[in-house]
């Protein structure tokens, strides 16, 4: 029997790990702000000085941001001061420029291609489109694969999230924050695991997870209702810092279903308002200025609605939708391959995807970025975008003509190689979270009560026809 040359990697990163002697050693939890848990912790093998910021995404207040495209790199201090935040900490690996690793979207606007390793200018690099990201938009939380992961999806039984199987550049349409980062540490409730952390074998697509540094990590529960963000310390004599493997299992441990490493080292910091920076910083400067952050608003003093921005609604089955589009936390819609409230169905397309996210500014309008980066950028598939065009996302009907074929509606996305479209429709709903709403029938007619004048219609027929 043949064996193809990856399936050993699947293997061993599917296997038991000396690193799974790790525990917390000790840990304080405060709740600095309604929605947000920080711990202050140490682990034992190794002993290492970790900070966690858990985030209540459905909690009041509760909003994620991240960077905007900036002209200049900032330290996580600086830019959580500016963009009045209550809690930041550094993003995705970046080199100069500034240039990201992956992709990005900050305050609603999507990053040019120049300033991401989308860019074709970059096709030579290492890091070239081989990213993960979680994003987050009005009533949505989304996550994708690496490429390594999504080439080994079949070996990792890789079933959720966006376009789960396709290694693509697109993204879900409507997404207001989004941070990328790779290895993934834990995929889909399964931690990466080595029997040797720093074997070659170990991390394939990226041999510095084989080293123990000082890392910040990424991560979501599996009802998608929990973001978590974490830094340990490292490159001193009171704390080890992590192999990947180990930074895989304290996200375990610390309730992360999908985790991702984001930049470590130097970059590596946590700031909270009122405490400041609360991890150690290992340049010997202090703080290192970065190219992107993620940061938490809470609580009511942040300016922010409410409603929180990013809780993901999961419908429940007599709440008169055919088809919300929702993934619980144990069962998978019928018929559907859906991957979050935004009502996309991720279908398993065999292409790249059409359209580019551009800049979501001036009302969520499209703006193609004004020096033409994004216009003129190839797309991966640029065959795919000749072949077929991009189709609108169908209004909620039926049973007999929403489930008759699952695959005739496409997602709706953007690519981030090519040009944008706008985000959907977005309410606050009195249930005190910002969703979107799907419309049906006659405008300004909500879908629900329009099936249910059809109905009824209907009926006064039957009984008309009997008399």
């Amino acid at each position: 029997m043949k064996v193809l040359p990856w399936v050993g990697l699947v293997i061993a990163a599917l296997a038991p790990s000396v690193s799974n002697a790790q525990t917390i050693a000790s840990r304080t939890e405060t709740t600095p702000f309604a929605g947000v848990r920080v711990i202050v912790g140490r682990t034992a093998s190794p002993a290492t000085n970790f900070r966690a910021t858990i985030v209540s995404l459905c909690s009041d207040y509760v909003h994620v941001t991240a960077t905007r495209a900036p002209t200049a790199l900032q330290r996580t201090s600086t830019w959580a001061t500016a963009a009045g935040v209550q809690v930041a900490t550094n993003g995705d690996f970046f080199t100069s420029g500034p240039r990201i690793y992956g992709y990005a979207i900050g305050n609603g606007v999507a990053w040019p291609v120049r300033q991401t390793g989308v860019d074709p200018a970059v096709a030579g690099e290492w890091y070239y489109r081989r990213y993960g990201w979680i994003g987050f938009g009005p009533g949505a939380v989304e996550f994708s694969h690496t490429e390594w992961v999504k080439q080994h999806a079949t070996g990792l039984g890789v079933a959720d999230g966006w376009m789960p199987t396709t290694v693509t550049t697109g993204v879900p349409r409507g997404l207001t924050a989004l941070v990328s980062g790779f290895p993934e540490l834990i995929t889909e409730g399964q931690p990466y695991a080595c029997a040797v952390p720093t074997a070659a074998t170990c991390f394939p697509d990226r041999t510095d997870m084989r080293a123990r540094n000082p890392r910040t990590a990424m991560g979501l529960t599996r009802d998608r209702r929990t973001f978590l963000l974490v830094t340990v310390d490292g490159r001193s004599a009171t704390s080890a810092g992590m192999y990947g493997t180990e930074m895989a299992r304290l996200m375990e441990l610390l309730g992360a279903w999908q985790a991702f490493n984001l930049d470590g080292g130097g970059s590596t910091t946590m700031w909270v308002r009122g405490r400041g920076v609360i991890n150690a910083p290992s340049d010997a400067t202090g703080e290192r200025l970065v190219a992107n952050h993620w940061g938490i608003f809470a609580g009511s003093s942040d300016g922010r609605p409410r409603a929180p921005g990013s809780c993901r609604v999961v419908t429940a089955p007599d709440a008169g939708v055919l088809d919300a589009g929702t993934l619980d936390a144990g069962m998978r819609d019928a018929g559907t391959d859906a991957a979050s409230d935004l009502g996309v169905r991720d279908a398993p397309l065999g292409r790249d995807v059409l359209l580019d996210l551009g800049d979501l500014s001036d009302g969520g309008r499209p703006q193609i970025d004004s020096g033409g980066d994004v216009r003129d950028a190839p797309s991966r598939d640029s065959d795919a975008r000749d072949a077929a065009a991009p189709v609108e996302e169908s209004t909620l009907g039926d049973a007999s003509s929403q489930d008759a074929d699952p695959m005739e509606e496409l997602p709706e996305f953007a690519d981030a190689a090519s040009v944008e479209m706008p985000p959907g429709e977005v309410v606050d709903s009195p249930a005190g979270c910002s969703c979107r709403t799907a419309q049906s029938g006659p405008a300004g007619l909500p879908g629900m009560s329009f099936a249910l004048s059809l109905g009824a219609l209907t009926l006064a027929r039957r009984r008309a026809r009997r008399i």
